[in-house]
């Protein structure tokens, strides 16, 4: 099997079927438009441009989606991707279409080809009924997640600062039902915005979707454009936005989904294609999360963060609403409030000095342990284990060097020092963390491995 696809969108369900070998996909069909959410966006009427911008990343999203890595023949892929967008010759400019691949290769590890052709249709969306121009904002992108909901909540606390506009990342019932708790957790409620486009991509799509920030980022972008405002602030913590990019896994790209030079990649395209200056601002790259949210327990603007979610498992994963407890995300989690000194709920795998993964349950009538869970704890303790080991270093280890011209161009060793504090700072939360356990248990176990 190759690791190439070729993948053609056509503008609408109505518009004839193309004579090709390549996967056809459909505008209302694989990628869908949800008309009121794209409304919003509208601070005021979408030009032709932007509205190409909505199809472009949802049919980048789809195309990563569906295109299945070949892990026998290596992590690269060769996405050739044919368009219909409204100014093609735009698009082919070497201003807009070299910075979309360099962003996206940087983040997926893999080669676009990307072909322009005539043909998009207008979508007939009215301007939105919201009134953003009456105030200054500045856009955050918002998932359920603790950093996410932090920054909003240090944003929102600043007198006289913009008001922090979210883009929400789902609108599914059960995501909506926890952001307007997390809503009514918050000091200040002013309008979030959900992502107009979504897709649909089968039963078994690849599994690695390293474009999913940028369809996120995208759309936060556009809505900065809309609403006239440079600034895009992403919350993410160091060690979430630069941790994975530090350790890659086997041959696998690293993982840059909030990386910082990766959004940099991404304001290029966007400000080549629409102009403009719109940046994304990263001010907790350097912090773990632990110390961001102490800091804001500190400011007392911390209230609500138990609404939010961290863990990367499912409703599939039978594990009764919990979170799971020792999944990456958990185990960030936990440090960082075992760091911050407080107690936050149950997880389903919760006493973490229990001899084995079942023994650590919450509730010992819940379903057993498989060896898919132990697997997702294993490489979970490992990879916290293995940034932390990094503090090891001087500041001015190859890994650090690397890291800090991935992020900055910078070669004056001011980033590579500040990676390699963020280390340090892991390295002592997570310890903690471990050492509250004693000496043996599951989660000691883990790391010893």
């Amino acid at each position: 099997m190759s690791n190439a696809a070729r993948i053609v969108v056509r503008p609408s369900i109505a518009s004839p079927e193309i004579s090709t070998s390549a996967t056809q996909c459909v505008v209302g069909k694989d990628i869908k438009l949800n008309p009121q959410h794209l409304q919003d966006y509208s601070a005021t009427l979408l030009l032709p441009v932007e509205q190409d911008l909505v199809i472009v990343a949802g049919a980048v999203a789809y195309a990563d989606r569906i295109t299945r890595r070949n892990r026998s023949s290596g992590w690269k892929r060769t996405i050739e991707l044919t368009l219909p967008v409204s100014d093609p010759s735009r698009w082919a400019d070497r201003r807009v279409s070299a910075p979309l691949t360099d962003a996206l290769s940087f983040v997926t590890g893999d080669d676009w080809d990307f072909t322009f052709v005539p043909g998009a249709e207008v979508l007939t969306i009215p301007q939105s009924s919201f009134n953003f121009l009456e105030r200054e904002y500045v856009v955050v992108p918002f998932s359920d997640g603790l950093d996410s909901f932090l920054q909003w909540q240090i944003l929102s606390s600043q007198a006289g600062g913009p008001s922090p506009l979210r883009i929400q990342t789902s609108s599914r019932a059960i995501d909506e039902r926890r952001n307007r708790d997390i809503d009514a957790a918050g000091h200040h409620q002013p309008p979030r915005l959900n992502l107009p486009v979504s897709f649909a991509v089968g039963t078994h799509p690849e599994i690695s979707f390293r474009t999913r920030t940028f369809l996120f980022f995208s759309m936060a972008a556009l809505a900065a454009r809309k609403i006239r405002t440079p600034r895009i602030v992403v919350g993410e913590n160091g060690v979430g936005a630069l941790g994975p990019s530090l350790l890659p896994y086997a041959d696998e790209c690293p993982h840059r989904t909030t990386h910082p030079g990766f959004t940099r990649r991404l304001a290029a395209f966007v400000n080549g294609l629409l102009g403009g200056n719109i940046r994304f601002d990263h001010p907790q790259q350097f912090r773990t999360k632990g110390q961001v949210l102490i800091e804001a327990i500190k400011s007392n603007i911390a209230d609500g963060f138990e609404q939010t979610r961290s863990c990367v498992r499912g409703s599939r994963d039978r594990l009764g609403g919990f979170h799971c407890g020792v999944c990456s995300g958990c185990l960030l989690r936990r440090t960082t409030f075992y760091a911050a000194g407080i107690e936050n709920g149950t997880y389903f795998w919760d006493d973490l000095s229990g001899i084995s993964l079942d023994s650590c349950r919450s509730d010992s009538s819940g379903r057993q342990a498989t060896p898919n869970d132990e697997g997702i704890a294993h490489h979970a303790a490992h990879g916290m284990t293995a940034l932390a080991a990094l503090a090891e270093r001087s500041a001015g280890d190859p890994v650090f060097r690397r890291a800090a011209w991935d992020i900055a161009n910078d070669v004056t060793g001011t980033t590579a020092t500040a990676i390699h504090s963020l280390t340090l700072a892991h390295a002592a939360e997570w310890s903690a963390f471990r050492e509250s356990y004693g000496t043996g248990g599951f989660l000691n176990h883990l790391v010893r491995e």
